[in-house]
């Protein structure tokens, strides 16, 4: 871990400072959280967990201790990580299953912000990082969290094998360990749809702490009047979803929720008929598969000059400056 992320890591329970440990990172109230393989672990154990993924995570810790072996090992420059390898369904969407131990490269999306200069990053919920990758590439500083040990020891390696500046903390959304103004932008796709509208508000506010004044909030969420989405709405009797299923907003609810966090909000497009498509990755989709794609893409545009369009898109992007911060 480099002097630059550990200067801004705080106690995700109280923000307090921490001291450094032979093992790990401890504060004044003595929480103590370990660091494995460079990367920190900044779990809240008493917190309700959002993803079974935390205490697989607990787990694994545990189970360090007691001496096992954690995968560290690089993969080959012209290969993909076998983590990404199966878990790229539940990290890209649905499309993705087609995929699964078959990809021939990374999928590496675009990021629809401007070039980064140097300027710090935070990823939400970035599994094996390929956001992260994205915004590296386009000249962020990126860290990405994540509850998943697992998914954050695979972002590493990755970062690692591409060459890429990244530094990756394992972390609970809604309790983030990062002092007070850290970061310049934050980002989230396909993973606050899946928390509880509560949960959704509480990760917000932190993201508000956490981003600096006048700083970018670009986060993907689901619109309940997509095709796809009244369709999966009407497979399970329009609940309101539990444990890790998506949560469907309304367009005027998303605008007025940000717009209270944040400040101004712009709504945009994301993508139709589905989630998580990606134009980027058409190369690699089956042909069926392509025809959703360029279907999405074209909708896009097309929402792009008739706005009204941007109410029936599955997948939207809110973006805002931070001004509310107090």
């Amino acid at each position: 871990m480099n002097d630059w992320l550990r200067n801004r890591l705080v106690c995700p329970r109280d923000a307090g400072k921490l001291e450094n440990r032979r093992d790990g990172l401890v504060c004044r109230e003595k929480h103590f959280y370990p660091v494995i393989e460079d990367i920190p672990v900044m779990l809240v154990e008493e917190a309700l967990e959002t993803h079974h993924h935390t205490s697989e995570t607990f787990r694994q810790v545990a189970d360090q201790k007691r001496g096992k072996k954690i995968k560290t090992e690089v993969t080959r420059k012209n290969e993909v990580d076998e983590y990404v390898q199966t878990e790229i369904p539940h990290t890209s969407g649905t499309l993705y299953f087609s995929l699964r131990h078959k990809l021939t490269r990374y999928p590496i999306p675009e990021l629809r912000l401007p070039p980064g200069n140097g300027k710090t990053f935070l990823d939400i919920g970035c599994n094996w990082g390929r956001w992260s990758i994205a915004a590296a590439r386009k000249g962020y500083r990126p860290v990405g969290i994540d509850p998943s040990l697992d998914a954050c020891l695979a972002a590493r390696r990755v970062s690692i094998q591409l060459s890429l500046q990244a530094e990756f903390v394992v972390a609970d959304a809604r309790f983030l360990p990062f002092a007070a103004d850290s970061f310049d932008a934050a980002f989230s796709c396909l993973v606050l749809q899946c928390f509880s509208k509560p949960n959704v508000h509480l990760t917000l506010d932190e993201i508000r702490r956490a981003i600096k004044k006048d700083g970018t909030i670009f986060l993907q969420m689901p619109n309940k009047y997509g095709a796809r989405a009244l369709y999966q709405q009407w497979r399970r009797g329009f609940t309101e979803g539990e444990k890790f299923e998506v949560r469907y907003w309304t367009p005027q609810e998303l605008r007025q929720t940000f717009e209270e966090k944040f400040g101004a909000t712009v709504m945009t497009s994301d993508c139709f008929f589905g989630l998580g498509i990606q134009a980027s990755d058409l190369d690699l989709l089956p042909f069926k598969y392509k025809l959703v794609v360029l279907a999405s893409e074209f909708c896009r545009k097309l929402s792009q000059v008739f706005k009204p369009l941007i109410l029936v898109s599955d997948s939207l992007y809110l973006e805002a400056e931070n001004q509310n911060k107090s």
